[in-house]
């Protein structure tokens, strides 16, 4: 077959060798855009195109991991019931629910904490802020809708951690 193909190539003139090498050139240099350098430069593209989320989400990802550093270097379970009720009654202030407040009682590392036509929004907030910042545990939670809209009845049963040595 290759000789066939010298046979071929010996046959014809020296401008139809000069034709086919051109085409052969393109050819080639044709796979070569196709196979190596497009597929790189549409991945390039593409990478700058997700660079700034992929740098946001890193981001979010340090600022996270430095949150997580700080409360594991916090002690757990270090606070006594009376200084979390404290920083209960606190946080219920600073989002400006006391006068929804029904209910706040302590039974020993429980706490229980009622309200009444409370803002369904400004609940969720504060129950959010009150068991990060207090690292108390949720164990039971009941919202009833009230006739006005957007105000909810809300119940929340609230545990201290247990400590590592129990």
């Amino acid at each position: 077959m290759l000789e066939s193909l010298m046979q071929r190539w010996q046959a014809m003139a020296l401008r139809e060798r000069r034709l086919v090498l051109v085409a052969g050139v393109f050819v080639l240099s044709a796979i070569v855009y196709l196979l190596l350098i497009e597929p790189a430069w549409l991945g390039r593209q593409r990478l700058q195109r997700e660079l700034p989320t992929l740098r946001a989400q890193l981001a979010r990802i340090d600022q996270l991991a430095d949150e997580a550093r700080q409360l594991g270097s916090a002690p757990a379970g270090a606070d006594t019931p009376q200084a979390v009720r404290a920083r209960l009654e606190q946080s219920i202030d600073a989002a400006g629910l006391r006068p929804a407040l029904a209910q706040l009682q302590q039974t020993g590392s429980l706490f229980d904490v009622r309200f009444r036509g409370v803002p369904h929004a400004a609940w969720l907030a504060w129950i959010d802020v009150a068991v990060r910042d207090t690292r108390l545990r949720v164990v039971d939670v009941s919202v009833t809708r009230e006739s006005s809209p957007g105000l909810v009845t809300a119940r929340a049963s609230l545990e201290l951690p247990r400590r590592e040595g129990r």
